[in-house]
């Protein structure tokens, strides 16, 4: 076969000439071994379809001319042919490299059988301009729900990919946040007292990465760090209000009691809602349930591990249908010196259809079952303990959200 190394082809092009030297080879072989007219057929068909072949292993590249990582290569029938670059079965160099378009390539023989070609990118690689900066981000705060934005790229018109990623101090490890690829970024309750960086790659024909100074810490009014937890510091009021006429259902509306029937009193004291309501009728402890994205329904156990960071002994926070520790309870209410400042909101009886124990007690909902019934914690206004047992999912309690 003529060495093909001297010039580059199109694809077109390539394909003609392997086609005419197949044909010609054929002739060849007629007039030294007196092939007979069916043989001369037959050898032409082969090197049409061997043209196929070659045409079927380029229509591997994806319409900006990427190939494949890889194309599976058995050994070839007697009328196929297995395109690789010599020594590998690796296209992946084409899709990496940034080429001018149209690619063009030379074409050679790499086995002695003639069953694996030589493919030679003859493109001329497009210009790549380093990326040289980034500003800062901008935002208008860094609180729970606000958005910030990766700053502007040098040399301006620059092109890139974004990573955002948190630490839990400035100068601290950043780590990758999971699925913030854009180069705006909402910030969430699992950012709480974090600080934030971007990183932007190169793309295109840009090339390098930048990475962002750090944002200014995280933080919000409607949250608060209680020991090594983020919690919500009031208690949780979405949803459409409903009368207790109702059951909340799973009907794709976030639905609420208000204590009586009276609006007013969700904004005091936060919305009542059945288990499965507050859970969003998923059975997984720590659920996000009705809570804002970046946090969650808190477990018997986060509930158990607030209340050891408040000074009870993990032995008392164990204990079951009992009021248990110290003063945790002191510490929980209103004016308490844990700052959570949870009311006394009372609590929904579906049993029967009444209200009680506002301004006298408050049941905080957990996500964790206990066969049909599910886990709360009580605060009482004649206990300076928390109470902790089970009671019937049907039951309207209140909420306080944990973060992430």
């Amino acid at each position: 076969m003529p060495n093909l190394n001297k010039r580059g082809f199109t694809i077109v092009e390539l394909i003609v000439v392997i086609t005419i030297i197949g044909i010609l080879a054929a002739i060849t072989v007629v007039s030294y071994t007196g092939m007979t007219q069916r043989a001369v057929v037959v050898s032409l068909q082969s090197d049409l379809d061997n043209a196929s072949s070659l045409i079927a292993a380029f229509q591997f590249a994806d319409p900006n001319g990427n190939y494949p990582t890889a194309i599976n290569c058995p050994t070839p029938g007697a009328t196929e042919i297995c395109l690789t670059p010599s020594g590998s079965n690796n296209f992946g160099s084409y899709a990496a490299n940034n080429v001018a378009s149209p690619k063009t390539f030379t074409l050679d023989v790499a086995s002695s059988d003639g069953t694996t070609y030589r493919v030679t990118d003859n493109s001329t690689p497009a210009a790549v301009t380093p990326m040289t900066a980034i500003a800062a981000t901008t935002g208008v705060t860094t609180s729970i729900g606000s958005v910030l934005t990766a700053g502007d790229l040098a040399p301006s018109g620059a092109t890139a990919t974004y990573q955002w990623q948190s630490a839990t101090s400035a100068g601290g490890t950043y780590v990758n946040i999971g699925g913030a690829n854009s180069n705006t970024y909402t910030l969430i309750v699992s950012d709480f007292g974090k600080y934030l960086k971007v990183v932007a790659t190169g793309s295109g024909s840009y090339s390098g990465t930048r990475t962002s100074a750090a944002s200014a810490v995280v933080s919000d009014t409607n949250w608060l760090a209680v020991g090594n937890q983020v919690w919500g510091k009031y208690n949780l009021d979405v949803g459409n209000m409903i009368t207790t006429a109702t059951d909340q259902t799973n009907n794709a509306v976030l639905e609420k009691y208000c204590y009586a029937n009276t609006a007013s009193n969700c904004t005091t004291y936060g919305g009542l809602y059945q288990w499965d309501e507050a859970v969003q009728y998923v059975n997984t402890q720590g659920a996000q349930g009705i809570c804002p994205a970046g946090s969650h329904i808190p477990s018997d156990n986060d509930l158990k591990i607030l209340e050891v960071q408040l000074g009870m002994t993990q032995a008392q926070a164990d204990l079951d249908a009992a009021w248990r520790g110290t003063d945790q309870g002191t510490q929980l209410k209103t004016g308490g010196t844990s700052g959570l400042n949870v009311p006394f909101a009372g609590y929904y009886r579906k049993t029967d259809g009444t209200f009680g124990n506002l301004s006298l007690a408050t049941d905080l909902w957990s996500s964790s079952e206990s066969s049909t019934s599910a886990w709360s914690h009580t605060l009482s206004s004649s206990n300076a303990t928390v109470y902790r047992g089970i009671h019937a999912k049907s039951v309207g309690f209140s909420v306080r959200c944990l973060g992430n």
